[in-house]
């Protein structure tokens, strides 16, 4: 039977809605690892066919499908290839195994400013951008000053681009990319920068897309992001899927990921090292002291450091262990692409890692650390964290709460008083009856 697909269809720029939104079918992308950089233009030719280098695979043998409609983030650690996947579906870089097919249009915001001309207008970028996106002159006029109005630019409006901050440059960026009514947007890190004004303004408009049943995938280390923005995840590892369904669970698979890879090597406490830990609390959701707290409540805990000499980068690591010395859960900032630096020689710096408690009850010790953000050799261990106690609750019997519910679906419902309660308030009756 004969393909009746419209021109546009068949090319990807027009959605056809019997097929799927993207399809990624064993995609594998290379890039060379040179191991030694020439200087020069000569040494360049002299080495083009002497240079020696490593192949590194950046995405392995990796195949999914998105249907319409469906938000899906991608997450895993950095260099897990993420970026590429993005890069791959926009159509930036073209895949070397593999097929990559996306049926509609398709509007991307991979980097700051990408497609933008430094010495062109603010104006004259809108209608650039617009033409890279496929929209005519006339449509781009049609949303001119929604684009505008959104990226809060029209003082600026005819002004080169070079002239503008970070922020002004995404803000322009996303106004475009979003404005465009793409099928399928494609989104990387970029809400991180930005006012929160902006970023809430920014997270409406995509709930909007979802709302309006568009596509949209989302590379994000902002966990609480993706949790509220998708539905699905899509978790790499060295370039391969280590993970695809539910968001939730793809978060957990995620961040258990992070706590096998962190590890903390025997430190004596309070070493002196080029980053030491000044202070180290933990505080309840408040702010207050979490001295004991009920399972699964937020507890911070906050780090004040300071820098012997200078420091590019480090990363802050906190663990979790139970009343018998052993490692529960392990977390390291670097793992998310967070990391606090440069700091000069003497400079300070403040951190808080937000998380919440052990959902069985008991007393855990909290260990904070400072590591090396390249080598992750550790730096520096807090002398002293507050024991963490977790109270129990009479939600539910046992070693472990699962946090269990329940829900009259289908008939009357009222509320009661707990058995053990009931039982309690009779025998207490039967005393003062005699």
């Amino acid at each position: 039977m004969p393909d009746r697909r419209s021109l546009g269809q068949l090319t990807g720029l027009e959605l056809d809605p019997s097929r799927p939104a993207v399809v990624v079918d064993r995609l594998t992308e290379s890039f060379r690892l040179y191991h030694e950089r020439p200087t020069g233009l000569k040494e360049r030719l002299y080495r083009l066919s002497r240079s020696s280098y490593t192949e590194f695979n950046a995405l392995e043998d990796v195949s999914f499908t998105v249907d319409h409609g469906e938000s899906v983030a991608v997450i895993g650690h950095n260099g897990s290839g993420k970026s590429t996947l993005l890069r791959l579906l926009a159509r930036i870089l073209p895949p070397d195994q593999g097929t990559v097919v996306t049926n509609g249009r398709v509007a991307s915001l991979l980097e700051l400013g990408a497609g933008f001309h430094g010495d062109l207008t603010g104006r004259e970028n809108i209608y650039l951008n617009g033409a890279i996106l496929g929209l005519s002159r006339a449509e781009i006029g049609e949303r001119f000053d929604e684009i505008v109005d959104f990226a809060g630019i029209r003082p600026l409006l005819d002004t080169a681009v070079r002239t503008y901050s970070s922020g002004l440059y995404v803000r322009l960026g996303f106004s475009i990319a979003v404005t465009v009514d793409p099928d399928i947007l494609l989104v990387d890190e970029v809400l991180a920068v930005g006012d929160a004004e902006f970023q809430a303004r920014s997270l409406a408009r995509m709930r909007r897309f979802h709302d309006e049943g568009k596509t949209i995938l989302l590379v994000s280390h902002d966990l609480d992001a993706v949790r509220e923005m998708c539905d699905r995840a899509i978790v790499l590892e060295k370039g391969r899927i280590s993970f695809d369904g539910d968001v939730e669970d793809g978060v957990d698979h995620y961040r258990q990921t992070i706590a096998g890879r962190a590890t903390l090597p025997p430190t004596p406490a309070g070493r002196r090292g080029p980053v030491t830990i000044r202070d180290a609390v933990l505080n309840d959701a408040r702010g207050g002291s979490a001295g004991q707290v009920a399972p699964s409540d937020q507890v911070v805990v906050r780090l004040a450091l300071q820098a012997g000499r200078a420091v590019a980068a480090c990363s802050i690591g906190v663990q979790v262990a139970d009343e018998s010395g052993r490692t529960l859960y392990a977390f390291v900032s670097s793992e998310q692409g967070i990391g606090v630096g440069p700091l000069a020689p003497g400079g300070t710096a403040t951190v808080e890692v937000r998380m919440v408690a052990p959902r069985r009850a008991g007393e855990y010790t909290v260990t904070a650390f400072i590591g090396d953000a390249t080598d992750g050799e550790v730096l520096a261990v807090a002398p002293t964290v507050s024991p963490l106690r977790v109270a129990a609750t009479r939600r539910a019997a046992g070693n472990l709460d699962l946090a269990a519910s329940a829900q009259v679906v289908e008939g009357p419902s009222t509320t009661v008083v707990a058995a053990s309660t009931l039982h309690h308030d009779t025998t207490d009756a039967s005393h003062r009856r005699s």
